[in-house]
Parts: structure tokens; C-alpha cells; sequence
């Protein structure tokens, strides 16, 4: 069964109007983000969040990764940028979370492959597009919708969880949910009334859409026959 993780989460307020997901993500020290939190701004955030929080880091040191995870206990670290597969290997071996690591199938230079990432130990991917409009790499919360087919593909090559994020908004999450039926859906802007502060009626119609898609592919209706 898809779950459902909401993304740049930046206040108690919005981890509250949240808790219909089964993961909250909260980004923390990602400068280029109107979403980043200090440490403490993101735990009183995860106290709030009543689900399982996931933390976002950019190009993290293995002692900052370490410091977070101590701090806050999360369910998972998920690594955003240019982070190596040596990283994730060395963070599985040291923290008792899991390690997530966001990958993007075009677009960003010298990122390593998937199936690299995964033998390095990664226990979840999440494909995410990017966007240079701007003129720098905006990793995460985009509101630009990727390539659903390569995703697709790369669910059937991989052995563990992925996660379809860019672009998903309550007006397409029940084509994401069918069309992939990924182990996961990872969305930001898609309920955003701004950046950063999430729009309550965006939220309800999120979550119904993806609830009843969920259902639908859980138990597909049968067909009369005769």
C-alpha cells in the first residue's frame, strides 16, 4: 500500500495539519531553502508532528548527520544533494535510523546511480526533479513534475522502497498513485498556500484524493463478466 510523506514542513501549525500522512519531512540546514529550519526550530516541529518524522540534509558532514539524528530521533535521515554513496554507507553503519537518499534521473551533474546508492545500504530513494531557473540547483519542492515512466521502470530494477516526488498536487496525485504505484508519495509545493506555509484546503483535498487512489489500486473493482 502507497504511504504518503509531506515535505518542508516549517512550523507546528503545518506538522499538525499533517498528521493524515505517514511521514513528515523537515528540512534542516539546507541554505538555498525558504523551508530550513535551525535544530531547534525542527524539534519543536517533530514534536508536533505525531508521525514519523523524517529530517532533510544537505551535504552533510557524518558528525552534523550524527549530531541531527542524536538530537531528534528520527525515522530517517534522507540525504538531498550531491552526497556520495560513501556516505550513506558510513551513516547506515553508525545510526540506528534509516538512511533515504533523494536522487534525481536528470539534471544534476555528477550525481551517482541508483543502484550505487543502493549497494551502499540506502533504505529508501526518493526521485525528485530539479530546477536551475533560478540560477542554482533547487533540490526538493520544485512544483516541477518528472519523468513518471523512468520512475515506473526503476520500481521494477530496485529491491527497496522508492518514493515519486516533483510536482505532486491534490489535481494529479491519484494519476502518481496509479500510473507508478510507488512504495511512496513525496510532495511539498503541491499544498503550499507559499513557500513554506501550507494551505489547509490544499491539504483535506490531498489527502481524500490520495486515500481513495490508494484504495482503488489496493482493491481494484471487479469487472462483470457474461
Amino acid at each position: 500500500m502507497t504511504v504518503l510523506k509531506l515535505c518542508g514542513t516549517t512550523s507546528a501549525v503545518d506538522a499538525r495539519l499533517g498528521r493524515g500522512a505517514d511521514f513528515c519531512g523537515i528540512l534542516i540546514g539546507v541554505e538555498w531553502s525558504e523551508r530550513s529550519l535551525t535544530l531547534e526550530e525542527a524539534r519543536e516541529v517533530a514534536r508536533a508532528s505525531r508521525v514519523k518524522n523524517v529530517i532533510l540534509l544537505c551535504n552533510p558532514s557524518a558528525e552534523f548527520a550524527s549530531e541531527v539524528a542524536t538530537a531528534l530521533h528520527p525515522h530517517a535521515l534522507q540525504l538531498l544533494c550531491h552526497e556520495e554513496p560513501s556516505l550513506v554507507k558510513e551513516l547506515k553503519s553508525s545510526l540506528s535510523c534509516e538512511i533515504w537518499k533523494a536522487v534525481h534521473l536528470t539534471g544534476l551533474d555528477g550525481q551517482a546511480t541508483p543502484e550505487e546508492y543502493v549497494e551502499a545500504g540506502a533504505d529508501a530513494l526518493v526521485i525528485d526533479s530539479v530546477d536551475s531557473s533560478e540560477g542554482f540547483e533547487r533540490l526538493g519542492g520544485t512544483g516541477k513534475v518528472g519523468d513518471w515512466a523512468a520512475v515506473a521502470a526503476l520500481k521494477e530494477e530496485i529491491d527497496i522502497p522508492i518514493f515519486l516526488a516533483g510536482g505532486i498536487n491534490p489535481d494529479n496525485v491519484a494519476d502518481a498513485v496509479k500510473t507508478v504505484q510507488p512504495h511512496g508519495i513525496d510532495l511539498c509545493s503541491g499544498v503550499e498556500a507559499r513557500r513554506g506555509r501550507r494551505d489547509p484546503d490544499k491539504v483535506t483535498a490531498l489527502m481524500l484524493r490520495f486515500r481513495e487512489a490508494v484504495a482503488e489500486v489496493s482493491d481494484p473493482p471487479v469487472s462483470e463478466s457474461g
